[in-house]
Formats: C-alpha cells, structure tokens, sequence
C-alpha cells in the first residue's frame, strides 16, 4: 500500500458571486438629492452599507454587510463594488483586488481559508489571462485563463523540484503531457502513460512515490477544472484516475469519493481552480 508524507489534498475552486447591493431602501440618513454624504443604509434584501454616498446609493468607500455574512470594504460605483476591495466571504474564502459593476475585473487574489491561492486577472468575476495557483505546501500552477477556462500551457511546479506541462485548448486537455523531473529526466505521453512509466521502471523507484503524489494533483487539479465548465464526465474520469492510481492515503480518497458524489449531484440538478493540499 501507498502512502504520501505530504499533506492531505483539500479542493480548490474559484468561483465569484455578482453581489447584487442596490434595492430600496428600508432606511437611509443620505437623501437622494445630495451629492455627497456620509451615512448607513439597510436595504429590503437585509444587506446593510455604511459609508459614502451620491444622490442616496453608495458611491466611493464603505462597508457593505452581506445578509449572508460576507462582508466586503472598498469603492463603491453608482451601488455596486468598483474600484478596489476587499470581500471575506462567509466559508473564510477572500478576494482582494480590483472590482468593476459588483464583480472581480482586473488583478487580485484569491484565498482560500485552508492557505490555498490563485493570484492573477479577472474579467467580470471569471479568470481571464495569466494567473497562478499556489498551494501551502509550495506547489503550483501557472497558466493562462480565457473566460475562465484553461487556455494554453499550463505548469505544475511540483515543491520538490519536478514539472509537469500540459496543454490546453478553450477548457479542453491535450493529451500529451511532459514529466520533467528536477535532474532534467523527462517522461511524455498521456498522464496515464507518464504513471505508468513511473510506476514500472527503476530509474523512477527512489521518488516514485512523490512523483505520484504529484501526478494525483495534477489529475484533481484538471478534473476541478473540467467541473468549473460544466465537462462533469471528464471530471468525473479524471477523479477515478486519481483514486485509482494516486496515494492510497484513506483521507485522500474520501475527499476525492466526496468530489465525485458532489459532481454527480450538480450534474442531475443543473442537467458546473486549483486544488490545495491542506
């Protein structure tokens, strides 16, 4: 049996909510025909603002209390986040960065409560252009995002030195990938084919165990991403090949059997980063 001395794998996936703030208001210490006013306002939808206003919505900075318990600090448009702020959500997740129109648009980062990070651009609340996930125990993913999906290579650098390339097309993964280990050795073919090599030559015996650690990232990392666009059978085989063929550590493996039953569930409801390792 397999075992990993890493740390065990929590899922990673970044995803924005449009956080609508204007709607009547229930009370407000600003009237709607002055320019500029520093007040408090509750809104019919229970969300509360404290901040600066302009002609009764708020515009420019203050604090917005979502009914959700999330709560976000900084600019302000015409009612809706702009400019730059900070939103904590209720899980513990944070986004810090630019906003346009109530969404993330421009640089900023996203972290989530377990250490996990993708830091890069945005375009209305998706992954748009370079960014890069990091993972606390120092692995990560460097890549470009169209619309949110993957576009382009994408690199994993592994924390003990290895790399692995993969390309990707509008969301969709190539097949050939290349393992290059942190002495320049190099292994190519499908992911499956790369384990296989690992898992069946000498030359890999002494790091075989970390390499497939890695690869198992790799396979979770890529199945949260086919999630993220709705490719729920890919992500779903991906998710097999990581429990079939990654560690055989028992927390792993719930928390991948937990992606798939959660996948399953979205897929017969609906007909949707970067995956950290705690």
């Amino acid at each position: 049996m397999l075992f990993t001395s890493k740390p065990i794998f929590t899922l990673f996936l970044v995803s924005f909510i449009s956080f609508s703030t204007f709607a009547q208001s229930k009370k407000s210490l600003c009237a709607e025909s002055v320019a500029y006013c520093e007040g408090q306002i509750t809104f019919d939808n229970g969300n509360t603002y404290n901040g600066e206003f302009a002609y009764g919505v708020p515009n420019g900075e203050g604090l917005m209390k979502f009914q959700g318990g999330s709560e976000y600090f900084g600019g302000f448009k015409n009612g809706k986040m702009e400019g730059q702020g900070t939103i904590l959500l209720a899980s513990g997740d944070s986004y810090l960065g630019d906003w346009k129109d109530g969404e993330a648009d421009g640089k900023g980062t996203y972290k989530k409560n377990d250490g996990s990070s993708f830091k890069g651009k945005f375009k209305s609340g998706m992954r748009q252009g370079t960014g890069i996930v990091t993972w606390e125990t120092g692995d990560t993913l460097r890549a470009e995002w169209q619309e949110d999906k993957l576009n382009g290579k994408a690199i994993f650098e592994f924390a003990n030195g290895d790399v692995l390339e993969t390309k990707w097309q509008a969301g969709n993964m190539k097949v050939k990938s290349t393992y290059i280990k942190k002495n320049g050795q190099k292994i190519q073919g499908s992911m499956n084919t790369i384990h296989m090599v690992v898992d069946m030559e000498n030359d890999f015996a002494e790091t075989k165990e970390t390499m497939i650690t890695n690869l198992q990232l790799a396979w979770m990392s890529a199945a949260m991403e086919f999630k993220a666009n709705q490719n729920y059978d890919l992500a779903v085989d991906f998710l097999m090949a990581a429990l079939k063929y990654g560690s055989e550590n028992s927390e792993i493996q719930a928390i991948i059997a937990q992606q798939i039953k959660a996948i399953d569930s979205q897929k017969n409801n609906s007909g949707w980063a970067q995956l950290p390792k705690k």
